[in-house]
């Protein structure tokens, strides 16, 4: 059976559900609906949604459906059992399609044990429905000591991916080795190659006489599409959860790294006009300090930092104006909430599809695992993530690499060489 694509709109006393299924049959359509549940069926299709809050039985007679054929959809209208309630989060189209048993989303995929199907009891609530088909991942023979110290990807529950892989994708990440180094010491390690790296030339020539590219760049008005594209709704729908091991990070510190992504994410789209090129995916990847060297800071601001100094030391633009406008640039984001997240994740794993270089895997260590949690972490996470980056205004020697006075040393020259030129009188 097809999961079809789907789209939720609510008003004062109904859902209004548009399921596409062009390739249905009006004779062949079955649905029902009642409490928490909605169930769609018509050969080749099928459709089975959780909500948050409760709709009217099927038998109520108050629903209604209708067939629009020159769009291939259905249109069904579903009653609430309590009028003038507000549905939540009817765009988080993995959570609807695969909700999560626990409070919050950190579960994710719950490990289970080889269980035979007539062995599972009946479960009133009709949970025993819900249980994931679950994507098997290779064991990993390293001791949970180990992966709790070395790990990376999502809540750093991955090893041996990159060591086992490491021949076929040459340099996507920065790290080399990272099984081999312990997770708090990686910002240490990093710092230290982006000040290496760091080009004092490049960044004067961008921070003294910028380019009016540059100048238009840092002035754009924020102009990023945030809603859920119906290619977004496509790749959620295909989307399917793996089993993740234990996760021993707290979900702010899960939130905090994923700030970083966003800040790469932000960067890359107002230096191209809020649209994605064929560097995309190299920006995206490089400039987040999580996809590039596996790291784990220990506040909003440690984030801010280090994300701050790989924009000023990898890609073309190098101007601390540009980089601070990015952090305005990933609050605004936060600020319009969870849709914008995920469309902006979905985004991102477009872009590490289509870039090549086996950046897919990016996704497998990373963002897929994000798309479903942001669907389904607490609010209050997202809130505290971005009172912090509100709060803490990120300066010139917050950077740490005297750039202010590189700056005045500059300006100071410059004066010097200007002075020598003029005629004697």
């Amino acid at each position: 059976m097809l999961t079809p694509v789907f789209w939720i709109t609510q008003d004062d006393t109904s859902l209004l559900i548009r399921i596409r299924a062009p390739h249905g049959n009006l004779a062949e359509l079955d649905y029902d609906h009642g409490g928490f549940m909605f169930v769609f069926t018509c050969p080749p299709y099928f459709l089975r949604l959780q909500f948050k809050q409760m709709v009217e039985e099927y038998g109520s007679g108050n629903g209604k459906v209708e067939w629009k054929s020159e769009e291939g959809e259905f249109h069904i209208r579903i009653p609430k059992v309590h009028k003038n309630e507000q549905f939540t989060n009817l765009d988080m189209i993995t959570e609807l399609l695969n909700p999560t048993l626990e409070p919050h989303g950190r579960a994710m995929v719950e490990e289970l044990e080889d269980v035979d199907p007539e062995d599972v009891e009946e479960d009133p609530e009709g949970n025993e429905f819900l249980i994931d088909q679950e994507v098997p991942v290779p064991e990993c023979p390293q001791t949970d000591d180990f992966l709790k110290n070395h790990g990376y990807g999502f809540g750093w529950t991955k090893i041996g991916v990159i060591e086992r892989l490491r021949a076929e994708i040459g340099k996507i990440v920065d790290i080399q080795n990272p099984e081999d180094m312990e997770i708090e010491k990686r910002v240490e390690e990093m710092s230290k190659v982006d000040l290496e790296a760091f080009d004092e030339g490049r960044y004067l020539a961008d921070t003294l006489e910028p380019e009016q590219d540059l100048l238009s760049i840092i002035a754009f008005p924020f102009s990023l599409p945030l809603n859920l594209t119906d290619e977004d709704r496509v790749r959620l729908k295909d989307l399917r959860k793996t089993k993740i091991q234990k996760i021993w990070a707290s979900d702010l510190e899960i939130a905090t790294s994923l700030v970083d992504i966003l800040y790469a994410y932000c960067y890359d789209q107002r230096v191209n006009q809020w649209e994605t090129n064929c560097e995309s995916g190299w920006t995206c990847s490089k400039l987040s300090p999580s996809l590039s060297y596996f790291v784990k800071f220990g506040s909003v601001k440690g984030c801010l930092i280090s994300s701050i100094r790989r924009s000023l030391t990898y890609p073309l633009y190098r101007n601390f104006s540009l980089s601070s406008q990015i952090i305005n640039d990933v609050c605004h984001v936060i600020k319009s909430g969870r849709t914008a997240l995920l469309h902006i994740l979905c985004d991102i794993h477009r872009i590490f599809i289509e870039s090549g270089e086996f950046r897919y895997i990016l996704n497998d260590l990373f963002i897929t695992d994000y798309i479903f949690w942001i669907q389904s972490v607490p609010e209050d996470v997202l809130k505290t993530i971005l009172k912090e980056m509100e709060t803490e205004g990120i300066q010139k020697e917050d950077v740490g690499w005297d750039l202010e006075i590189l700056e005045t040393e500059a300006r100071m020259k410059a004066v010097a060489l200007d002075s020598d030129d003029e005629p004697d009188h």
